[in-house]
């Protein structure tokens, strides 16, 4: 029997066969802005704590990682659970040479995720005199 043939047979057998696999780990919405100075890197975190996150740089890369582990309120029962449970979140950015990696920043505030890059000096346009 072909595997396509199985996974029919079994969806008939017992349709929870057929429900899309519940990946744990999720990509953040993000948006990034560049302004004269830095880049501001803005990440949907709902519901993550400052000590579930973790912010690293690795070579040129910027690796955010968090999680957050939703339970069911004590006295309730689930009825319908789309938040509850472990999730994680994970997201990089390649940064380049033109960062200043020593100056990076983070602020987590209602669940918004701000990173700031500031651009290094080499990178920022100057002005050349004419003699």
């Amino acid at each position: 029997m072909y595997p396509i043939a199985q996974l029919l047979n079994a969806a008939i057998e017992n349709p929870s066969t057929c429900r899309p696999a519940v990946r744990n780990e999720r990509l953040p919405r993000t948006n990034v802005f560049e302004g004269e100075q830095d880049f501001r890197i803005l990440m949907d975190l709902p519901g993550v704590r400052n000590e579930d996150l973790e912010i690293n740089l690795e070579d040129e890369t910027l690796v955010v990682k968090a999680g957050r582990d939703l339970e069911v309120p004590e006295g309730y029962k689930p009825r319908r659970s789309e938040l509850a449970g472990k999730v994680t979140f994970q997201r990089s950015f390649d940064l380049g040479n033109g960062v200043d990696p020593d100056k990076i920043g983070a602020k987590l505030e209602n669940g918004i995720l701000t990173v700031t890059v500031p651009k290094s000096e080499k990178a920022l346009p100057r002005r050349i005199e004419v003699q």
